[in-house]
C-alpha cells in the first residue's frame, strides 16, 4: 500500500552529472526509462522489476490505481500491485482531457464512468500514480549505481503526452507531476518520441529527404505525426513534414465494443446482471491479455471467452454454451471493424500530406509503435491498404516511447529540430474601425485617441506553420492606464485564442475560435519612469504601456514570458478553464 506523498528529492544543482528519467504515463499501461547522460556513450534502460508482478519482468505495468478505503484518499495501491479483478480506476490519463471527442461507434465513454470513480480531482489521482512509478524507478536505479554517484546527479524528469492532447490536458499532466514533487520535468509528445527512438535503433539505410510515418496507437488515443530526415550527421536531425492528426481510436475501444457484443449476445436484463460478477471480470481480463491481441484476421479461427459460474442460458446458435462463448474471426473483425478504419483514414491522411508537401520525396514506411500498434490485424489492414509504402512494427514497438522520451534529452543522440503548427494561434486586437472590414462587429470607443476600433484577430502562429524548436514568437501589446493608477491596474488579462479550421477568421463573433487559456501579465514591477506618458484628445494625461508577450515553443507545451523595452520582465501565468 501507497501513501501519496513527495518522491526523494530529485534536483542536485550542484552538480554536472545528470540524470535522466522518462515516463510513458499511457491509458492502460505505463512505463519508464532512464539513462545517465554523462556517460561517454549513454544507454537507455528500462525498469523492468515491479511491485506485485511476482518476478515477472516487463517494460511496463497497468496504469491502474485502487483507493480501498472510501475514507482515505491517500491511501493506494498500484500498477502490477492493484488485482485486475478489483474495482479499479482505469484511464485516469483521458479524464485530464475530457474534451476529446469520443468515437461514435463506442456506446459508453470511459472518461464519465471513471470521473464518478475518483475520490479526489483527476489531476490529484494522476499526481498519486506519477509519483508512486517515479519513486519506485528512483530506488530501482539507485540498486544499479554507487550511492555517492546517485546524489550528485541532477534529475531531469521527461513526461510523454499525446500529441492530439489540449494545451489545457498538456498543462494539466505538468500540474500533475508538481504535485507529485516531478521537477524539473518535460514534456514531450508520444510520437515524436516514438520517432527518435525508432530512427535511433532500426538498423537500414536513411538519407536526407527521406520522410516517414508514426502512429502510436496505445490504449486511449492514436496519434500520427509525419517526419522528413533534414540530416544524418553529425547528429540525426528529423523535421514534421504536416500537422500532426489523431483521435480516440485506441485499444480500449475493443473491449467496449466486446462488452456490447456481450450485451447482445445475452441480453439487456442478463447482461446487466452478468457486469456484476466474477465471471465477467474474468472474460473480459481474457478479452484484454488473450483473444484480440492474438486476432490476426483469420476468419476460421475460432477464439474462447469463459465467463466462470456467471449461470448464462445456452445459446449454442450464437456460440455460448457452459458459460463460454466461441468466439469466430469474424465476431472480431466485427468489433476491430470502426477502430481500424479510423487509423487506415488517420494513416492515408498522413500519405497523403507527405506527398502534397514534398512531392517526389522517399516515403521511407510507416511505423506502428505502442500497445495496439504492436497488432498484427491492425499492420495487415495498413499494408493492404497501402501495399506500395512499408508497413513496419519495431521489435520492441511497446517500449518505443518511453525510450525515446529519454533519448530526447540526449541531443546527441537524435532530435527534432521543427514541428508543424496543428492550430492557429491568436489574440484580439483593438484595430481601428474599418466599415466594410468591420461590418457588424461592436465599435469601441478610444476616448484617448478620439476614435473607434473594433476587435480583429491576429494570427501570430497559423496551421501548418514550420515552427522550429525553442523558437520565440512575439506578441506585442499596449494598454492604456490613468496616470494616477491603482498597482493592480498593471496585472492585464489577455485570451490566447485558437482555432482548427483551415482559414482562421478575421473576427472572434459567430466563428469556429475557442479560448486557450488565460495569460495574466504582472508588470507592476516595471518602474513608472519607463512608461510613455500622453495627452489624450480628451485632454487627460495617461499612460501606454507597450510590452511583448513571448511565447516559447517546445514539443509539446508552450512556455510563456514577458518582455517590456526588449528586456525580461514581469511574469506571465497561464488559466486553462
Amino acid at each position: 500500500m501507497t501513501h501519496a506523498g513527495q518522491p526523494p528529492p530529485a534536483y542536485t544543482p550542484e552538480s554536472n552529472e545528470k540524470l535522466i528519467i522518462a515516463l510513458d504515463f499511457g491509458t492502460t499501461y505505463s512505463g519508464i526509462a532512464y539513462c545517465f547522460a554523462s556517460q561517454r556513450d549513454p544507454k537507455v534502460v528500462s525498469i523492468v522489476d515491479w511491485p506485485g508482478a511476482e518476478g515477472q519482468t516487463a517494460p511496463k505495468i497497468p496504469t491502474l490505481i485502487n483507493y480501498p478505503d472510501p475514507n482515505d484518499n491517500t491511501k493506494f495501491s498500484w500498477g502490477a500491485s492493484v488485482s485486475k479483478l478489483q474495482n479499479n480506476i482505469v484511464g485516469v490519463k483521458l479524464c485530464l482531457d475530457p474534451s476529446q471527442e469520443k468515437p461514435e461507434y463506442l456506446r459508453d465513454g470511459l472518461v464519465p464512468r471513471t470521473l464518478q470513480q475518483l475520490p479526489k480531482e483527476p489531476v490529484d489521482v494522476a499526481a498519486d500514480f506519477i509519483g508512486a512509478i517515479y519513486k519506485h524507478a528512483l530506488s530501482e536505479i539507485q540498486e544499479v549505481v554507487p550511492d555517492d554517484y546517485f546524489s550528485i546527479c541532477q534529475k531531469q524528469f521527461v513526461l510523454s503526452v499525446p500529441a492530439v492532447w489540449s494545451d489545457a490536458a498538456k498543462n494539466a499532466t505538468m500540474q500533475a507531476a508538481k504535485t507529485a514533487g516531478i521537477f524539473p520535468v518535460t514534456l514531450i509528445k508520444e510520437p515524436e518520441a516514438a520517432a527518435l527512438h525508432t530512427m535511433h535503433s532500426l538498423d537500414f539505410s536513411l538519407k536526407e529527404g527521406d520522410a516517414f510515418v508514426v502512429c502510436d496507437a496505445g490504449g486511449g488515443t492514436v496519434d500520427l505525426v509525419s517526419y522528413e530526415v533534414s540530416a544524418l550527421t553529425p547528429t540525426l536531425k528529423l523535421k514534421e513534414v504536416a500537422p500532426g492528426t489523431g483521435s480516440m481510436s485506441g485499444s480500449l475501444g475493443l473491449n467496449e465494443r466486446f462488452a456490447d457484443a456481450v450485451r447482445d449476445l445475452v441480453g439487456e436484463f442478463e447482461f446487466d446482471y452478468l457486469k456484476k460478477t466474477k465471471g465477467y471480470q474474468l472474460g473480459m481480463k481474457s478479452f484484454e491479455l488473450e483473444v484480440k491481441r492474438a486476432f490476426n484476421g483469420d476468419l476460421d479461427e475460432e477464439y474462447f471467452v469463459n465467463f466462470p459460474m456467471a449461470s448464462l442460458e445456452d445459446d449454442p446458435e450464437g456460440g455460448l454454451e457452459a458459460n463460454c462463448w466461441r468466439m469466430t474471426g469474424q465476431h472480431l473483425k466485427d468489433i476491430f471493424a470502426p477502430l481500424v478504419h479510423d487509423i487506415q483514414c488517420l494513416v492515408a491522411d498522413q500519405l497523403k500530406r507527405i506527398r502534397q508537401n514534398r512531392p517526389g520525396c522517399k516515403i521511407s514506411g510507416v511505423f506502428l509503435v505502442g500497445g495496439f500498434g504492436s497488432n498484427r490485424y491492425l499492420k495487415s489492414c495498413i499494408q493492404k491498404q497501402h501495399p506500395d509504402v512499408q508497413v513496419l512494427q519495431p521489435s520492441d514497438a511497446w517500449a518505443a516511447i518511453v525510450k525515446g522520451a529519454a533519448l530526447s534529452s540526449l541531443p546527441q543522440k537524435a532530435k527534432i529540430v521543427s514541428s508543424s503548427s496543428t492550430k492557429h494561434y491568436g489574440t484580439l486586437s483593438n484595430d481601428r474601425y474599418d466599415s466594410v472590414l468591420d461590418a457588424g462587429v461592436p465599435k469601441v470607443w478610444d476616448r484617448h485617441y478620439g476614435f473607434s476600433r473594433a476587435p480583429r484577430m491576429t494570427w501570430y502562429i497559423k496551421i501548418g506553420d514550420d515552427i522550429q524548436r525553442d523558437q520565440r514568437i512575439k506578441f506585442p501589446f499596449y494598454r492604456s492606464i490613468d496616470v494616477n493608477h491603482h498597482p493592480d491596474d498593471l496585472i492585464f488579462q489577455s485570451i490566447l485564442y485558437e482555432c482548427v479550421e483551415k482559414h482562421a477568421p478575421l473576427h472572434e463573433f459567430g466563428q469556429p475560435v475557442h479560448q486557450n487559456c488565460t495569460l495574466v501579465s504582472d508588470l507592476r514591477n516595471i518602474p513608472r519612469n519607463l512608461f510613455n506618458m500622453k495627452r489624450g484628445v480628451d485632454g487627460e494625461l495617461y499612460y501606454d504601456v507597450n510590452f511583448d508577450l513571448v511565447i516559447t515553443l517546445k514539443s509539446a507545451l508552450m512556455e510563456f514570458s514577458l518582455e517590456f523595452d526588449g528586456k525580461p520582465f514581469g511574469t506571465v501565468s497561464p488559466k486553462f478553464t
